[in-house]
């Protein structure tokens, strides 16, 4: 059986106000029509009432009232349903940056409260859950907190914004807290969580440092989100994505210049620049001469 195109839904056309964030309720005809997809943004789904199901890893999970589901960027998948299910779903999307914007950045400390709330629920597709169930009180204060956020979402009044982060904050960590109650110690540094994953993206790189580097594709093959990616990849290299990539290119270069006729102009295409004076400005700055210095010197 061929495998199902797989639609990508990127955040620059989901989020329409100033906030990247939104909040919805859906019906039985609206999941009727579900598609398999993935998104650049988390996403978090609870269901009211009636029933349907998530599929992930290919196999259908149903979902009932009190069940409820949190998605990292880039994971695939599906809801199913039939229009006399009688689903009740109330969803929210985001962009893990709503949380951590007009907190004063100090650096470190900004990717730490990132964590804080996201660090959880950033998984591969082979470990995401598919469904927590949620009963009792936990599921009256989950119901309570989206049920407000959606409530400010459409009235818009003034300090909305706050008002819906506040709540999202205390979702999140409700869900995790939640999580937490049957999962297993396992490895609590994020750095060693994701580090084969950042490993992995680290390798594309080296091998494609001399073309065009997205950071969104980078991302996508690492499957996580850019905020938490930037975080481990400056811990495991001690660099930004920018200042690596930047590194292999001068590097290259400088290679080139030592033991190749090739100009310099077609050196600065080779190592991945398109703009000569630009490349002859990083090259000066990060080795204190020009390219032209630096190959009379080397001979």
């Amino acid at each position: 059986m061929p495998q199902k195109e797989v639609v990508i839904n990127y955040a620059r056309n989901e989020f329409k106000r100033s906030i990247p964030f939104k909040i919805y309720c859906l019906s039985e005809d609206n999941v009727s029509g579900s598609y398999l997809h993935t998104h650049d943004y988390m996403q978090i789904w609870y269901v009211l009432g009636g029933s349907c199901e998530h599929i992930i890893n290919n196999s259908p999970i149903p979902l009932t009232k009190g069940d409820i589901f949190i998605l990292p960027p880039f994971i695939s998948h599906q809801i199913s349903g039939d229009k006399k299910s009688g689903v009740k779903i109330i969803g929210c999307e985001f962009l893990t940056s709503f949380i951590s914007e007009n907190i004063p950045n100090d650096g470190k400390w900004l990717s730490l409260f990132d964590f804080t709330y996201i660090e959880p629920f950033l998984v591969s597709t082979e470990k995401v859950r598919p469904r927590l169930h949620l009963s009792g009180r936990v599921q009256l204060k989950v119901e309570e907190l989206m049920e407000d956020m959606l409530e400010e979402y459409e009235s818009e009044q003034k300090y909305y914004e706050i008002n819906i982060k506040a709540d999202l904050l205390k979702l999140l960590a409700t869900i995790a807290r939640e999580y937490g109650k049957n999962s297993g110690a396992g490895d609590t540094d994020p750095v060693n969580k994701y580090r084969d994953a950042v490993n992995t993206a680290i390798e594309y790189i080296d091998r494609s440092f001399t073309e065009k580097i997205r950071m969104d594709e980078v991302c996508r093959i690492a499957m996580m989100s850019q905020t938490y990616f930037c975080y481990i990849f400056k811990q495991i290299t001690g660099k930004t994505m920018v200042e690596y990539i930047q590194s292999l290119r001068m590097a290259k270069a400088a290679d080139s210049l030592r033991n190749s006729a090739k100009s310099i102009k077609e050196i600065c295409f080779e190592c991945g620049y398109r703009d000569l004076a630009y490349f002859n400005r990083v090259f000066k700055k990060e080795t204190g001469i020009s390219p032209r210095r630096f190959r009379g010197l080397s001979r």
